[in-house]
């Protein structure tokens, strides 16, 4: 299933496009005329939010290509087909995401399912589509504020020896934050040409979810998933920004209100752990980069 837009002009490839924030960023996004092209592991949800874009705008540029970051193989097949069938792009989103899963998973390859979806297969994806990437390209990496509470286990980042779901998750999305700062460095200290930006959504949920009553303690420090898409249009679409901002709600609680560039979290020892991580994604998933 490759749907390709008539267009020659360069896109933004967006992960997790089909549900939540993504979703809420794809129709954003299009609204002002930019072409995307979706990696989606499921193709009926996939066209349908292609079908709900077109319906807005027949002129838009919505292309479809298959990917299940939960596979490196998948990852490989997204690669090589975008290169066959899309110009160079202007901005990856890696935005898909694992959250809370009960009990811990593996993915194809063997990887804790928060980190080989969150962290490794994006780490492998934004390797392998680097030589087709537009001028000042920008990589994207959605992070949490969960990644204040992650700690990486280097020793055992499969979570064989205890695992929480919440522990997990925030450990990802730390993983996450470490590759956006790394990307920044290594842009800037090797001529990449890449603009690496980290973007946290807030305390994002569905308007039905926002509006039911059990969710009204939460209504101070949370948004709809419109909202929580700010900061990734905002990350695309100003061209201010440098290479390594993060940019999230501006509220007080940094959980909703309009997207700014907040002060980075500040992480022990970042650059040590950020060359480590850096070192062993690149042996675990086979893309060096």
């Amino acid at each position: 299933m490759i749907r390709a837009p008539h267009s020659a002009a360069s896109p933004v490839v967006l992960t997790g496009g089909t549900s939540g924030v993504g979703r809420a960023t794809a129709l954003q996004l299009a609204a002002r005329q930019v072409p995307l092209v979706l990696g989606v592991r499921n193709a009926e949800r996939g066209e349908a939010v292609r079908d709900e874009i077109l319906a807005l705008d027949g002129d838009a540029r919505v292309g479809i290509l298959p990917l299940d970051l939960s596979s490196l193989a998948s990852v490989r097949e997204f690669a090589a087909s975008y290169a066959e069938h899309f110009a160079p792009w202007r901005a990856l989103i890696a935005n898909a995401g694992v959250m809370l899963e009960p009990t811990r998973r593996l993915t194809a390859d063997g990887f804790e399912m928060h980190l080989g979806v969150n962290h490794l297969a994006h780490f492998a994806l934004t390797g392998l589509l680097l030589p087709f990437a537009g001028v000042r390209a920008r990589v994207i990496t959605v992070t949490s504020i969960a990644a204040r509470w992650g700690h990486l286990l280097f020793h055992d980042l499969r979570f064989d020896h205890g695992y929480r779901p919440f522990r997990a998750y925030a450990a990802s999305k730390r993983a996450n934050l470490l590759f956006a700062h790394a990307l920044h460095r290594k842009s800037v200290d090797e001529g990449l040409d890449i603009v690496s930006i980290a973007t946290h959504p807030g305390y994002a949920m569905s308007p039905e979810r926002l509006r039911s009553p059990v969710r009204l303690p939460a209504r101070a420090i949370a948004q709809d998933h419109a909202a929580g898409a700010g900061p990734n249009v905002m990350a695309v679409l100003d061209p201010t920004l440098t290479g390594g901002e993060l940019i999230a709600p501006g509220g007080p609680t940094r959980t909703a209100g309009p997207p700014a560039i907040v002060p980075a979290l500040r992480i022990r020892n970042e650059e040590a752990a950020a060359t480590r991580l850096w070192r062993l994604s690149g042996q675990l998933t086979r893309v060096p980069w």
